[in-house]
């Protein structure tokens, strides 16, 4: 198994509240590292772009006023949003496992939020694939997010691709590499240059049915 993501995010703005939480979507980008907070999918693969999520949602399902006030409060508080590609967006919802704001889970069901430690709740298969641990708010969450969709594992592969394209390239820009070694790193780039655009190619050819 490996480890789900390398870094968690981190919500960086302490600014002056906005009146459209809209308007934040470039600073959650940046704290979210341009990537869901939730599949740590990169959203420069997304072609209509990612969502803002409010952890808390806007409107959950209870019927008390006064209660619902609370959460209607958070729409535009920077510690309640969440940077998240759109599928994730609409499974999660307005669920909630609580009438409080402030309590995301309950003994077996709700929500860890996304700047915590997910590494301690998720992991991924050798192929990329999203699996939760023994824990179940990380399988409550596994399910109603649908995080064992093929799409994540996709993405995942993309995103390794990415990287090591991107290493490569700073290895044949060192000083003072062998000729062998560096001729070694350019052919391992076309290699994975290959792979790289057959990749793209498929999500180009079936780019709404890898994300439905």
């Amino acid at each position: 198994m490996k480890t789900f993501r390398n870094s968690s995010p981190q919500r960086t703005y302490t600014g002056l509240q906005k009146t459209n939480y809209q308007d934040y979507r470039e600073q959650l980008a940046q704290d979210f590292n341009h990537r869901c907070g939730y599949t740590d999918c990169r959203d420069m693969w997304w072609a209509g772009g990612f969502q803002i999520d409010h952890f808390a949602p806007q409107k959950p399902k209870i019927t008390d006023a006064v209660k619902l006030a609370k959460f209607t409060a958070l729409e535009t508080v920077y510690g309640n949003l969440v940077y998240a590609c759109p599928q994730i967006n609409r499974a999660k919802s307005n669920d909630w496992a609580t009438d409080d704001p402030e309590e995301p889970t309950t003994e077996d069901m709700g929500y860890y939020d996304p700047c915590m430690d997910f590494n301690e709740y998720f992991e991924r298969t050798d192929s990329g694939g999203i699996v939760p641990k023994a824990d179940p708010i990380a399988e409550y969450m596994w399910r109603k997010l649908k995080l064992y969709l093929r799409r994540y594992e996709f993405f995942w592969r993309l995103d390794q691709l990415h990287d090591r394209k991107v290493e490569l390239h700073r290895l044949r820009n060192l000083p003072n590499i062998p000729d062998a070694d560096r001729r070694d790193i350019v052919q391992a780039i076309v290699d994975l240059d290959d792979e790289f655009t057959s990749y793209l190619q498929y999500l180009s050819g079936n780019y709404s049915q890898i994300v439905r």
